[in-house]
């Protein structure tokens, strides 16, 4: 007896921290907890970095003038989305919303960039059936790393480097 109420108690707890943590997440305004889309000094930067980072691949894959085109074209295609401050709600319209809104308007928005990640796997596997099997173990090992990259920042929660000031964890085996 003593077990099945264990168990009782326990899915209702389960169901209750469900409920509480979808709910947080319906109250949240769009683009994160801070609300708000990059500033255009932000916006510019990205792009520096990224056409700088494209131009280290070209180098590395050593495109050929054959495959100019196709690199060009994969640059295109894996563009990121523009960002429209018009589909964002404002934190006023957001407010207003009920729970269910809320919900259908955070479907909808991870359904466009599920839509729009489809297409950039499928421009990014027409360009990779273009290189040598060498480019595509250079391509390869920079995807990787880019991975890693976005995980760590991801996993660490913030954008301004390691966690614990810059030194590793205690259980984090030392940098070679």
């Amino acid at each position: 007896m003593l077990k099945f109420k264990t168990r009782i108690l326990a899915g209702i707890a389960a169901v209750s921290l469900t409920a509480v943590t979808v709910a947080a997440m319906a109250q949240m305004p769009p683009g994160g907890p801070q609300g708000h889309a990059p500033s255009p000094e932000q916006i510019a930067k990205f792009e520096q970095m990224r056409a700088k980072h494209q131009a280290e691949l070209h180098d590395k894959l050593k495109i050929t003038a054959s495959q100019e085109a196709g690199w060009k074209l994969f640059l295109d295609k894996t563009r990121p989305a523009p960002m429209d401050p018009a589909a964002r709600p404002s934190k006023d319209e957001w407010a207003k919303l009920s729970t269910p809104e809320r919900l259908d308007k955070k479907l909808d928005m991870m359904r466009k960039r599920e839509s729009f990640a489809e297409q950039r796997v499928a421009a990014t596997k027409e360009f990779y059936a273009t290189l040598s099997p060498e480019q595509q173990k250079t391509f390869d090992a920079e995807f990787a790393k880019m991975e890693r990259h976005r995980w760590e920042h991801m996993r660490h929660g913030d954008h301004k480097g390691p966690p614990h000031g810059g030194k590793p964890a205690p259980d984090a085996a030392p940098a070679k």
